[in-house]
């Protein structure tokens, strides 16, 4: 007969008959990353090093929402930002392509951001068109924890950037800035 609860699959089997020290902390030790949220640090070291940091040590189950992931730094609002807004925009259109897909609901899911504020978003141009807008910062941290819940690796693209903008992409908008070089 199947379990009525979930929580009845896992309880532990413990024979009070016989000395069993080990299973007691195999179970613990098996319910332990469950619980633990994954914390990601391949992100912000400016190389392809800190990839390789991460692949050597023993890593967690891979967690499989965007939500369990979390990020160095995306807390305090200074997580550094390898896309430009052209690439945001192009992943936030692919998105907007799948069936059943609410832009309110995913606004809302990603930080609260204001629609307005994602429309002015969207209208702008360039690299660096509206870099300086709310929905730029929410939209890439939420692409980034999807790319790393999904297992995919980075763009060839996102790893140049990362080498020549060692501390993330500029966050304001450079269109009628002059540009001096010496």
């Amino acid at each position: 007969m199947p379990p009525k609860r979930k929580s009845d699959v896992f309880g532990p089997v413990i024979d009070l008959t016989t000395e069993q020290e080990d299973k007691p902390d195999a179970f613990t030790a098996l319910m332990e990353p469950a619980a633990k949220k994954a914390r990601v640090s391949d992100v912000g070291e400016g190389s392809s090093s800190g990839a390789k940091k991460g692949k050597a040590k023993a890593a967690p189950a891979a967690p499989k929402d965007w939500r369990e992931v979390v990020l160095e730094g995306e807390d305090e609002g200074d997580l550094p930002i390898y896309d430009d807004c052209n690439d945001i925009r192009r992943k936030i259109r692919a998105l907007q392509k799948e069936p059943g897909f609410k832009i309110t609901h995913w606004l809302k899911e990603i930080g609260n951001v204001n629609n307005n504020s994602f429309q002015r978003f969207m209208k702008a141009t360039g690299p660096t068109g509206g870099a300086g807008n709310g929905t730029y910062y929410a939209a890439y941290v939420y692409f980034e924890k999807v790319r790393i819940a999904q297992g995919k690796k980075k763009t060839p693209k996102r790893e140049r950037n990362e080498m020549e903008h060692g501390h993330g992409m500029p966050r304001e908008d450079r269109k009628g800035m002059w540009v001096f070089t010496g």
